[in-house]
């Protein structure tokens, strides 16, 4: 199984997908505003859980921004989630003794066939993707203003970061069976 995270310092979106793109679970767990070190030591415990219920063999987590995004995020936020991010990594080396793999956004998007094009709502569109890849398993709940509940896109990410997750995994088993084909073929 793979382990997708969408990790912020106020929420992580998770999903667990088999082999089959199956998802076996989806959801979102909401941080309490306590120190970063406390909340990381929350998200050590819930991978325990984890890894307790599933038997995750790959994990994968959305890389944090690196490039400040048209004024809506600051040096000092930036260097908190990267420092945030940071410590969730090394809780997952410590949990399941394995460097989870850090994937771009926008190359989980690529990777899963997700085409956004500029100026649309990208955490409407990435929901929306989602929804239809898993109508009976992605149910997106509503606010009375009909917006999507907070969360959901965190939720919708994960899943594409698993997914994407998966894509590479598949990509490097292809490279190394043709690899294997090559040498066989030169013998």
């Amino acid at each position: 199984m793979i382990l997708g995270l969408d990790l912020s310092t106020s929420k992580i979106g998770y999903s667990i997908i088999d082999n089959n793109k199956k998802l076996i679970e989806c959801d979102v767990m909401k941080l309490k505003p306590l120190p970063l070190e406390d909340r990381a030591e929350i998200f050590y415990l819930f991978m325990i859980t984890l890894k307790n219920r599933f038997e995750i063999k790959e994990i994968f987590i959305e890389e944090p921004f690196s490039m400040f995004g048209g004024g809506r995020t600051t040096a000092g936020t930036m260097a908190k989630l990267q420092r945030f991010n940071g410590m969730c990594s090394f809780a997952v080396k410590r949990v399941f003794k394995q460097n989870p793999v850090l994937i771009p956004a926008n190359k989980a998007r690529k990777s899963v066939g997700l085409k956004i094009k500029r100026g649309e709502n990208t955490k409407k569109k990435v929901i929306e993707w989602v929804e239809k890849s898993y109508p009976k398993d992605f149910i997106v709940e509503y606010t009375n203003y009909g917006n999507p509940r907070p969360g959901t896109d965190d939720k919708a990410d994960a899943v594409v970061i698993a997914l994407a997750g998966m894509e590479t995994l598949n990509e490097k088993r292809n490279e190394a069976d043709n690899g294997k084909l090559a040498q066989k073929h030169n013998k």
